[in-house]
């Protein structure tokens, strides 16, 4: 990130990459599942991958969860099949991500 020297501050363990497609392979590798907070343009590429790789893996047993601050912007693409909204989970509250945590 130009703006930002060094990981994220919430960051235990940081496994550098030389490139930005490295670096959300990395992501989508080592993942048991992923969650999109909200966020900008890094954000939505990764919830993007990882959607796309959900789509065409059907089944893939790795859970995608999204902030509802994505589902705005996903559902006014207007070319989004339900079933493939569908595949993502929802979490809007503490409930939501207790039970999203446990899936995992």
């Amino acid at each position: 990130f130009p703006e930002r020297q060094g990981p994220n501050p919430y960051v235990d363990l940081e496994l550098p990459a030389a490139t930005l497609p490295e670096r959300i392979g990395r992501l989508l590798d080592l993942g048991a599942g992923y969650l999109a907070l909200p966020g900008g343009v890094g954000t939505l590429a990764e919830l993007t991958l990882a959607w796309n790789l959900l789509y065409l893996r059907r089944g893939l047993g790795r859970p995608l969860a999204v902030d509802p601050y994505w589902l705005s912007l996903l559902k006014a693409h207007g070319e989004i099949a339900p079933e493939d909204l569908a595949l993502l989970q929802v979490v809007a509250d503490e409930e939501d991500l207790r039970a999203f945590l446990r899936s995992l």
